[in-house]
């Protein structure tokens, strides 16, 4: 019987549930720390904009690397061991690059950077499969709430390398403190969070090879890959506004960066927000119905935001463009941990898309950013949103992916009528009683009471 099973007594899933969400505000803090200090690293190691994304390239690789080999790891080891000890990686991985600043050295960044996004990778996974672990045994879905508590450390990160740049702190001083101290809380942490955090064997695959066997493995699954392309469109949405939506808004009005910021700022309040309430959301409108209102929101937002020709409407797209970007990577990543048996290895799968994404989506928008204004070349997220409507039906949990329910109904609706029809003896009475109706490749049981939505989680 796998662990992850088990049903935990309430309290202790309360307790989980707080010492995950605190893992998740964690990461956002170490990774927003990074982020608001570019412009000191890219001073530090005496770079230019382009030259400094080719480093940043090294941990984008080592994400990808690690991602194949999570989902075995995880399995072969257990959430508890991989947090343990990936967290030993990423504490020596961001002193190296802290170091690397005051050297100054390339070499030894490139180094630290590629262990950063590696560590973060195994830590990513972990903790978002403890994640799905707490929404299944609470029965609903409160995937977003971990999500925004990890975009509230972003922002708080991002506050605190403010002030500490204004106050002419340095970026090594300034990394190693934060990641000591960050260190000791996720020690702290990891057994509050996680509940079982034992190996499961039948997940992963032994010998040479391994981690590459489980990556391969669930690659093959049609609706993982589906929901992986749902998570890099997803990806690519919030990932835009992050890298570009504040440079655009200061090319194309002819404003500040300070402004620029605020543009970007708006975007991540109403992001939070939407993950904040996202639980009452998708339990009220289902998974499918919540990706799809999300996607048009983004769709009309980014347009809006492309082509306004005046500056009062941008943060009017902003909020809507937020509003959109908040739900996506959480539902991808809930709906690849339905099979708790297979949780670990599918939501690696799903993640390494994000990773895709982080790869090629800034290229791309950056290249054509060179050929026509910033704001119009960030359109690129409107076929982003459109692949996230079209394929959303992947995230329902019935296993069905194209049929609607409504034929699903007629279909069913039609079966009923056949038998009705059909004459009756006194020994068939029993044939009478509620039975399984197929449904797709699953078989879903009739039940007296108020009518459940296949897409949502089943208290």
């Amino acid at each position: 019987m796998n662990p992850a099973a088990v049903q935990p007594s309430a309290p202790r899933v309360a307790r989980a549930r707080w010492g995950v969400l605190g893992l998740f505000w964690m990461m956002g803090v170490l990774l927003a720390t990074v982020l608001s200090r570019i412009p000191s690293i890219t001073e530090a190691l005496d770079v230019t904009t382009g030259r400094f994304a080719l480093l940043m390239l090294t941990g984008a690789l080592g994400a990808l690397v690690a991602l194949l080999m999570t989902g075995w790891a995880v399995a072969r080891f257990g959430t508890r061991a991989v947090l343990w000890w990936s967290s030993f990686v990423y504490l020596a991985a961001f002193v190296a690059m802290a170091t690397s600043l005051a050297l100054p050295s390339h070499l030894l960044f490139t180094t630290g950077q590629f262990f950063v996004s590696f560590a973060f990778a195994f830590t990513n996974v972990s903790m978002n499969a403890e994640a799905a672990n707490v929404e299944r045994w609470m029965g609903r879905a409160v995937m977003p709430q971990f999500h925004a508590s990890f975009s509230v450390g972003m922002a708080m990160g991002l506050g605190i390398g403010a002030i500490v740049s204004h106050l002419g702190v340095g970026p090594t001083l300034h990394f190693l403190v934060v990641v000591v101290v960050l260190t000791a809380v996720r020690l702290a942490l990891i057994p509050v969070a996680v509940v079982h955090g034992d190996p499961a064997p039948e997940g992963a695959r032994g010998g040479f090879g391994g981690p590459f066997k489980t990556a391969r493995d669930e690659y093959r699954d049609r609706r993982v890959v589906m929901i992986g392309l749902i998570v890099f469109a997803a990806s690519t949405i919030e990932g835009a506004a992050a890298q570009w939506s504040s440079l655009a808004v200061v090319q194309g009005f002819d404003t500040t960066e300070a402004i620029g910021d605020v543009a970007y700022w708006v975007f991540v309040v109403a992001m939070v927000a939407t993950r904040g309430f996202g639980a009452g959301i998708i339990g009220r409108l289902g998974r499918v119905v919540s990706l799809r209102i999300s996607a048009v929101l983004v769709f009309v937002g980014v347009l809006l935001f492309a082509f306004t020709p005046v500056f009062w409407a941008v943060p009017v797209a902003m909020v809507l463009w937020g509003l959109g970007a908040g739900l996506g990577v959480p539902i991808g990543f809930s709906a690849a941990a339905d099979d708790p048996r297979r949780a670990a290895a599918r939501v690696a799968a799903v993640t390494s898309f994000a990773t895709i994404a982080g790869l090629i989506m800034p290229q791309i928008i950056g290249h054509l950013g060179e050929v026509i204004p910033l704001r119009e070349a960030l359109t690129v997220v409107c076929a982003a949103a459109v692949l996230s409507f079209a394929l959303a039906r992947a995230v329902r949990s019935d296993g069905n992916l194209f049929r609607s329910r409504r034929a699903m109904a007629r279909k069913v609706g039609a079966a009923r009528l056949a038998e009705s029809a059909a004459p009756e003896s006194a020994d068939d009475e029993a044939a009478n009683e509620p039975g399984p109706v197929v449904i797709a490749e699953g078989v879903e049981p009739i039940q007296p009471g108020p009518h459940r939505r296949a897409d949502t989680l089943e208290p």
